[in-house]
């Protein structure tokens, strides 16, 4: 009787071990965004994606340029795209660089939206 019901319980821990794995591998699966998902006009960027935050005075304005380039294996004779702020005066721009540049070596993403090259909305964090 205790071999028998020390199988049962080995059987039903196994069991419940397997559902969690599954269980698991499943919703890690959907917690992931899909880029297919997404318009076109909304990126999700990270570290690994922007290679320089860079200032630039026009007359009229003062941008804050992000030199975007695809991942890895995609990267391979890739183009890098550039995507801009436009900001009112030096001081805004160098704050949100300063900003922009902390959090993605803090290793989160943030969320744009692009009208052409211009960003038009910053979402910290993914959608």
């Amino acid at each position: 009787m205790n071999d028998s019901l020390c199988r049962a319980v080995h059987k039903f821990y196994h069991r419940i071990g397997i559902f969690g794995l599954y269980f698991l591998v499943f919703f890690s699966l959907l917690s992931q965004s899909n880029p297919w998902n997404r318009l076109p006009t909304t990126r999700i960027l990270s570290r690994k994606d922007v290679s320089h935050i860079v200032l630039e005075a026009r007359t009229d304005h003062v941008r804050v340029t992000l030199l975007v380039s695809e991942r890895f294996p995609y990267n391979y004779k890739a183009n890098s795209f550039p995507f801009f702020f436009r900001m009112e005066d030096e001081k805004k721009a160098k704050e949100l660089a300063t900003q922009l540049d902390t959090y993605l070596d803090s290793g989160k993403s943030f969320t744009i939206t692009l009208s052409g090259s211009e960003v038009t909305s910053l979402i910290w964090g993914e959608p």
